[in-house]
C-alpha cells in the first residue's frame, strides 16, 4: 500500500494551520498557546484521513487475497499502456496462467489451501516476472502477466520459467499444482484487451490438450 495519502494530507495539514497561525500572528501580533497545541492533533487528522485514503485506492485496484492487481485496474490502465507502446513503436505481451487442477484442490484439501495455492502463484509471478510486468489476478484461478514484447526467444523463456516455477509449489505445499499459459501479442494479435485474452485463452486451451494428449 502506497502512502500517498497519508502524505500530501499530513503536510497539508501542517501548512493549512501554519497560514491560520501566520495570518492571526500578523493581525494580532501574538500567538495563543492553544493554537500551537493544535499542532500535533491535527497532523494526526491528516495521517488518518490520508490512510483511509490510501486503503480505498489499495483495494480499488489490489486483489484483496493475493495482493496483485485486479481486473478493475488492468482494465482501467490497459488503454494508457498500450498508447505507450504504441508511441515507443513496441509491443507487448499478454500471458493468460491457469492452475489446471484447481477445483481439485479446493475439493480434495478445502478453501484454505486453495486460498494458499493462489496466494502462492501469486507471489511466484511477481518474483519471476519483471518489476515493469503487470501482475493481475484475473479471476477464480486465472492470472495475467502484461510486459513488454522484445522477440519470441525472451517470451518463451519467461514462460519456460514461469512453468518451472510455479510447479515447482508442488513441492512447497506438498500438493501437485499443474498450470497451463497461454500468449498473445499486442498489436499483432489485437489492440483490444479482450480480443487479446481470447487469443491467449485459445493458446492456452490449445497447450492443455496437448497435455492431455502428450503431443510437446
Amino acid at each position: 500500500m502506497k502512502y500517498t495519502g497519508r502524505i500530501v494530507l499530513t503536510i497539508f495539514a501542517f501548512l493549512l494551520h501554519s497560514m491560520y497561525i501566520v495570518y492571526y500572528f500578523c493581525r494580532d501580533g501574538k500567538v495563543e498557546p492553544f493554537d500551537v497545541y493544535t499542532y500535533p492533533l491535527l497532523i494526526i487528522w491528516g495521517y488518518w484521513t490520508g490512510k483511509q485514503y490510501d486503503k480505498v485506492k489499495f483495494f480499488s485496484e489490489k486483489d484483496e487475497l493475493t495482493g496483485l492487481f485486479n481486473r478493475r485496474f488492468v482494465i482501467k490502465s490497459f488503454e494508457k499502456i498500450a498508447s505507450l507502446a504504441e508511441r515507443a513503436n513496441s509491443k507487448l505481451f499478454l500471458l493468460v496462467i491457469d492452475c489446471d487442477n484447481f477445483k481439485h484442490i479446493n475439493d480434495d484439501y478445502g478453501h484454505d489451501k486453495g486460498d494458499l495455492i493462489l496466494t502462492q502463484i501469486a507471489e511466484t509471478l511477481v518474483r519471476s516476472t519483471r518489476k515493469s510486468d503487470i501482475s493481475a489476478r484475473w479471476g477464480g484461478d486465472e492470472f495475467l502477466v502484461i510486459g513488454h514484447y522484445k522477440d519470441e526467444a525472451g517470451l518463451q523463456t519467461l514462460i519456460m520459467r514461469l512453468h518451472n516455477d510455479l510447479e515447482n509449489l508442488s513441492n512447497q505445499v506438498s500438493i501437485e499444482v499443474k498450470v497451463s499459459i497461454g500468449s498473445a501479442i499486442f498489436p499483432d494479435q489485437s489492440r483490444e484487451l479482450d480480443e487479446l485474452i481470447k487469443s491467449a485463452d485459445q493458446n492456452m486451451y490449445m497447450y492443455k490438450e496437448q497435455k492431455k494428449t502428450g503431443v510437446k
